[in-house]
């Protein structure tokens, strides 16, 4: 099992692998031939947010490689883009990833790493990172701000009557209501 935060970059600019594995063994097989991988977890932390995820996966040999399906679930957690307080969102994403050996890689395809490795944790994190919310906010609905004073009340329940003096230029924008006294400016 495998649990750490966001991978540090090495020297060469290339991300430390969040769970590794070694598809040596398979890749000696025929095609067709299936292994189960372990269920295991990771977690990421990126722009002020975590994600931590769990895969469940299997790996099947294809004649290019190797092929990864399962899903991964996971939690994202980071800040209520409403009120900053903590928010927490569930994501679920199904996986199917081939993985080709350099011979058969054309253009963007994924290629095996050092020693026929997989980062299976990047294509777990890589695969929730797609379905993540992008304004993470709380649920249940954070409550409703006033819009005088900013606290968590509706504006009908506000005690502060008065305009915030520091708008109250732009009040003398606005036509005037009866019953109150003619603005000046």
């Amino acid at each position: 099992m495998s649990h750490s935060n966001e991978a540090p970059l090495t020297p060469e600019g290339v991300r430390e692998p969040l769970h590794l594995i070694d598809c040596s063994p398979l890749l000696s097989q025929s095609s067709g031939a299936s292994a189960p991988i372990p269920h295991f977890s990771v977690a990421s932390d990126s722009g002020g947010e975590r994600i931590s995820a769990q895969a469940q996966l299997r790996a099947d040999r294809t004649n290019r490689g190797v092929r990864i399906v399962g899903s991964a679930t996971g939690v994202q957690e980071g800040l209520c883009a409403r009120c900053l307080a903590p928010a927490r969102a569930s994501l679920q994403a199904t996986l199917d990833e081939e993985i080709v050996e350099e011979r058969f890689a054309t253009g963007e395809a994924e290629r095996f790493g050092p020693g026929n490795s997989v980062d299976l944790g990047r294509l777990a994190i890589e695969g929730l990172d797609l379905v993540r919310q992008l304004v993470l906010h709380c649920d249940p609905p954070c409550p409703e701000r006033c819009e005088r004073c900013g606290a968590a009340h509706p504006v009908a329940d506000c005690p502060q009557h008065e305009v915030d003096p520091r708008l109250a230029v732009l009040g003398r924008l606005l036509p005037p209501v009866e019953g109150e006294p003619k603005r000046e400016g």
